[in-house]
Parts: structure tokens; sequence; C-alpha cells
């Protein structure tokens, strides 16, 4: 797994880094963060999880969601 100050938080965040319940909040410092939007559906799952997050039940890939943006807006 990539590490370091200039790799983005993606690269560094396992699944979560390509899923569509992550979403990257960054404080007024410049820290970033990967928020785990699916923990508003079930609080069982943390807001912020440890990374890289190897294994994960409720990965979606962003990848399909970006694809059905497209076809919505065609």
């Amino acid at each position: 797994m990539p590490e370091g100050p200039g790799v983005p938080i993606e690269a560094r965040a396992g699944l979560c880094g390509h899923c569509e319940h992550a979403r990257i909040v960054t404080n007024d410092r410049g820290s970033q963060f990967l928020l785990c939007q699916y923990a508003d559906v079930d609080p069982s799952y943390p807001r912020y999880p440890r990374l890289p997050v190897l294994s994960c039940p409720q990965f979606r890939s962003d990848t399909a969601s970006r694809a059905a943006d497209r076809r919505e807006r065609s």
C-alpha cells in the first residue's frame, strides 16, 4: 500500500478509496479524512474507518456509479 504525505488518500484507503459510500473530508488545516456515508444507514459501520480497508461487505465500486451518472446525463 502506498504511503506518505504526497500520496492521495484514495491510494492509501484500500477499498474505501474506490467506494461510492466514501467521501473525502478536509479540515481547516488541510488534513484529509475518509468518511463512510454508509454509517448513516447502518450505525454499526465506523464513520471514519481505520485505513486501509481490505474487506467490506458494503463495498460498491464508484466506477459503476460514475458510469450510471454519465448514462443518466446523456
